[in-house]
C-alpha cells in the first residue's frame, strides 16, 4: 500500500499542483482518501521526501506542496500539440488522444490555458493505420528488411483508390521524412534503379519481407548511410530525379527565403543593387518547376541551359491558358 499511496501522491501533485496552486497536507490526505487510501500527515511528508530524493522537483512552502519542473515546459507541450494539429497524417481521432496525452504532464489548472490553442484545425487524412505503419517501417528500417504494402490514391468521387490493381509495392526503406506537413517513405522499389517516395498516409497493409534491403549506395549518390536531411534539401516539393547544380539570379527581397529553404551555408553573392546569384543543387524535377515557377520574374534560372528552356516552356505553357 506505502507503494500505491507514493505514486497516487505523485498523480495529485502532478494533476493539480504548480506554483500558483500549492496543496497543503491536509488537501493531500483528503485527495488520498477519495482514490481510496486513507493515510497520515507523517506518511505524507516521508513519502514527498522519498519522491524528492528520487529527482521529483517538488517544493515545500510554508503552503504546502507542489511540483516545479516537469518532464515537459508549458512552451514544449505547446509546440508538440501544434505541432501534431498541423500533422495532417494523424488522423483527428488520433490527434485527440495524443493531445490529451500531452496535456497530461500539466497540471489541470496549466491545462486551461492551452484549451483554445488545443482545438482541431485544418484538414485530417483518415487512414487509422498511420501508427502501425510508422513503427513497422520503423522496425524494417532498423532491422534491414524489405516491407510491401497496399498504395491508395483519392479519386474524383473522394473514394480511395488501390494502385496497380492491388498488386503489393515491394520496396527497400531507408528513411521516413516529414516535409510541408507530410510525411514520407523514402525507398527503392524491387527491379527498379534510383529512389522513390510514398506518402505514409496512403500506404496500407503493410507486411515484413524476408529479404534484405538493397544497399542505398547501389541506387543513390549517398556511399556509407543515407542522409535524410541533405535528400529532403534537394528534392522540392519531395519529387525526386537527377541532382543537378542549378544557377539562379534573384531578387534581393528572396534572400531570407533562400536562406529558409536551403539554409546559410548555399553559395549567393550580390549582382546590382536589387539582385543576387545563387547556386543551389537540387533534383532539376517537376517539383523544382513548380517551386521556381512561385516567383515569376523575381527568379531567372541561368544554368544549365537546357533547363532554363524547360522553365521558359514551363512558363509559357502557364501563360497560354490566359492567352485571349
Amino acid at each position: 500500500m506505502m507503494k500505491v499511496r507514493m505514486l497516487l501522491l505523485l498523480d495529485i501533485l502532478t494533476e493539480l499542483s504548480d506554483d500558483e496552486h500549492i496543496l497543503n497536507s491536509k488537501s493531500l490526505l483528503a485527495e488520498l482518501n477519495d482514490r481510496g487510501v486513507v493515510s497520515d500527515r507523517r506518511s505524507v511528508y516521508r513519502d514527498i521526501e522519498a519522491l524528492t530524493d528520487y529527482g521529483f522537483d517538488i517544493v515545500t512552502t510554508s503552503k504546502g506542496f507542489y511540483l516545479r519542473n516537469r518532464r515537459f515546459t508549458i512552451a514544449e507541450i505547446m509546440l508538440l500539440i501544434s505541432a501534431v494539429q498541423a500533422a495532417p497524417f494523424v488522423t483527428e481521432l488520433k490527434t485527440k488522444a495524443l493531445m490529451n496525452k500531452l496535456l497530461g504532464f500539466l497540471s489541470e489548472y496549466q491545462q486551461e490555458g492551452l484549451k483554445n490553442a488545443a482545438n482541431i484545425s485544418g484538414v485530417k487524412f483518415l487512414n487509422e493505420e498511420v501508427y502501425r505503419t510508422i513503427e513497422m517501417i520503423n522496425y524494417c528500417i532498423a532491422s534491414g528488411r524489405c516491407i510491401s504494402f497496399l498504395y491508395y490514391k483519392r479519386s474524383i468521387m473522394r473514394r480511395d483508390i488501390v494502385q496497380r490493381r492491388g498488386r503489393r509495392y515491394v520496396v527497400s526503406p531507408y528513411a521516413m521524412v516529414w516535409v510541408q506537413d507530410r510525411y514520407y517513405l523514402i525507398s527503392n522499389m524491387k527491379g527498379k534503379e534510383g529512389l522513390t517516395h510514398f506518402r505514409l498516409d496512403r500506404i496500407r497493409d503493410v507486411r515484413i519481407e524476408e529479404a534484405p534491403v538493397r544497399p542505398v549506395c547501389e541506387v543513390s549518390e549517398y556511399k556509407d548511410r543515407f542522409d535524410a536531411v541533405d535528400y529532403a534539401s534537394k528534392c522540392l516539393n519531395m519529387f525526386g530525379g537527377e541532382i543537378t547544380k542549378i544557377t539562379l539570379r534573384c531578387h534581393m527581397e528572396l534572400l531570407n527565403e533562400f536562406f529558409d529553404r536551403f539554409g546559410e551555408d548555399i553559395p549567393v553573392k550580390k549582382d546590382g543593387e536589387d539582385h543576387f546569384i545563387a547556386r543551389i543543387e537540387v533534383a532539376a524535377s517537376k517539383g523544382f518547376l513548380n517551386w521556381v515557377s512561385q516567383f515569376g520574374d523575381m527568379v531567372e534560372v541561368l544554368e544549365p541551359i537546357d533547363l532554363r528552356a524547360r522553365v521558359g516552356a514551363y512558363l509559357k505553357a502557364a501563360a497560354d491558358l490566359y492567352a485571349e
